[in-house]
């Protein structure tokens, strides 16, 4: 058993094609701005991470060499 399907019949708003264009044209530029905030926000975690485990690279070079220095002074 089928439903009947609703006839469907034009609604008349009280706007005209400009505003209707302009209000798309603002929700778009609202869309564009929030796409590079969550961009930019992105690429700052990224580069933040990034640089914290370069950091810690950095750190655990430095701690290996130090101690490989240290066991060929106590070797000579």
């Amino acid at each position: 058993m089928s439903l009947p399907a609703r006839k469907l019949e034009p609604i008349e708003y009280d706007t005209n094609k400009k505003e209707f264009e302009s209000s798309i044209e603002q929700i778009a530029d609202q869309a564009r701005l929030i796409d590079q905030k969550m961009t930019m926000t992105i690429e700052k975690e990224i580069s933040q991470g990034f640089e914290n485990r370069q950091k810690k690279v950095n750190e655990t070079k430095f701690f290996v060499k130090k101690m490989s220095s240290l066991s060929k002074n106590d070797t000579v």
